[in-house]
């Protein structure tokens, strides 16, 4: 054991692989908790889904996130629309705009993530929208994402944050008009497991 630490110390591909492969393993459960969370596909076809995707993150990183992100995206854009999200915007153009701006990241992003901490970068942003959905994790989604930025010296920050907001964001906005009371401000940070009972 104790030389198999030093090999992935002293050898850079050894090192390589052992980050592969955990990259492998964060992204297949990341993508897991995504399309259950999100459900695009019947059981049990999101953790099949996920494992292919995470394999071919593992194989090509770009392809693989921009499968995983596309696939993340339909999911959110069917049960958005399903619950009337886009209905919020006045005219088409607002509407059109609305899915411009929602989109736009997961298409910019996916390109760009070519290293295991890109990768991961990733996973983390949507391990802590899967938080959000209940009430006993909600709070550690904040945390999550600061420890991985400490952790990795704030390398892949943006990426985290991006993905975090993009796939957060409306459904808070969806969770709040539901839940709307006069004089009563939109909270900041809370669970969305109101929401998560309508996507279900």
């Amino acid at each position: 054991m104790e030389d198999m630490g030093i090999s992935l110390i002293t050898n850079p591909q050894a090192s390589e692989a052992a980050g592969k492969f955990v990259t492998l393993v964060v992204t297949a459960a990341s993508m897991s908790l995504a399309f259950t969370l999100i459900p695009l596909f019947p059981f049990p076809l999101p953790f099949i889904v996920a494992a292919l995707v995470a394999y071919a993150t593992y194989r090509n990183p770009p392809i693989g996130a921009f499968t995983g992100s596309m696939i993340i995206l339909l999911g959110l854009f069917y049960h958005l629309s399903r619950i009337g999200f886009f209905e919020l915007f006045p005219g088409p153009w607002m509407r059109l705009l609305a899915m411009i701006i929602l989109v736009v990241p997961f298409f910019i992003l996916p390109p760009m993530l070519t290293t295991n901490i890109s990768i991961i970068a990733m996973d983390i942003g949507i391990l802590a929208v899967s938080l959000l959905f209940f009430t006993d994790t909600f709070y550690l989604a904040v945390p999550l994402i600061l420890i991985f930025a400490t952790i990795y010296n704030r390398r892949g920050i943006i990426v985290t944050i991006s993905y975090y907001a993009s796939i957060s964001l409306p459904l808070q906005l969806m969770q709040y008009l539901k839940t709307f009371s006069v004089g009563v401000p939109p909270p900041l940070y809370a669970p969305l497991n109101i929401i998560f009972v309508d996507i279900q």
